[in-house]
């Protein structure tokens, strides 16, 4: 019986590794490269970024996203806490200041994410740091056991800008691609680390700067800070270091 057990384990092991390469290969594939970027018309921008409860990629706990219309000149905010799955580990506690108690009120993830899809249009282009290897990822596994639950086939592949792999390409002298130090080497500083919202502008303010730094911003990007309500929401989130 154990041995069965075991052997059922290591099967199912199999299948998560399996789809889980499935799902990084077809993120994979609708990475941008810089020198597509002038021929491209999407519909609008959106950079996001996620925070994790911790112990499970899956277990997101806040979506934070700002999404920049190609058609208006105005920028569209999103932001939601989620009840976590599991429970938010003592690291993750101390970088956000989120605690499961505070939390216990919220949707759960199956409840919050479909507002997040819906808000992200079909051809947008979606911005954040390491979100080819995390973030999309991360919404893909969760996709699969809410599909699993609620018996649907979502998924969700946007075309995206990753501004680490942009800051490795632009800068492959650096030692590291965190987004704070990155950041500070463009003169910027978070004023709020490791909160989703604060850290979708700092990804669209950095993309601005990798991209006039290898000298292929597109005609089409809009300039977060001529946007109406684009300086506010910098300047709540961001701050200039002195010398920039």
């Amino acid at each position: 019986m154990k041995n069965e057990k075991e052997r059922a384990r290591q099967e199912r092991l199999k299948r998560q590794r399996r789809r889980k390469k499935q799902l990084e290969r077809a993120i994979r594939a609708q990475a941008i490269h810089c020198d597509r970027l002038a021929s491209l018309h999407p519909t609008g921008i959106v950079s996001f970024d996620l925070e994790l409860a911790g112990p499970f990629p899956d277990d997101i706990i806040e979506i934070g996203a700002l999404r920049l219309d190609l058609s208006t000149d105005t920028v569209e905010c999103f932001q939601r806490l989620c009840r976590p799955r599991t429970f938010i580990n003592r690291t993750v506690q101390d970088m956000t200041g989120l605690l499961k108690e505070d939390l216990r009120h919220e949707k759960t993830l199956p409840e919050t994410l479909p507002g997040f899809l819906d808000f992200v249009r079909p051809d947008d282009i979606v911005v954040g740091h390491a979100i080819g290897d995390n973030d999309l990822l991360s919404i893909n596994l969760a996709l699969l056991r809410i599909n699993r639950d609620q018996h649907t086939e979502i998924c969700f592949y946007p075309r995206y800008l990753d501004t680490v792999r942009l800051a490795q390409q632009f800068l492959p002298k650096n030692h590291k691609y965190n987004l704070e130090v990155l950041l500070e080497s463009f003169g910027w500083q978070n004023r709020e680390k490791h909160r989703a919202l604060a850290d979708a502008v700092a990804s669209y303010v950095l993309l601005q700067e990798l991209l006039e730094l290898g000298r292929c911003k597109p005609a089409w990007l809009p300039d977060l800070m001529t946007r109406r309500g684009g300086p506010e929401l910098v300047h709540t989130y961001l701050k200039r270091l002195p010398d920039a």
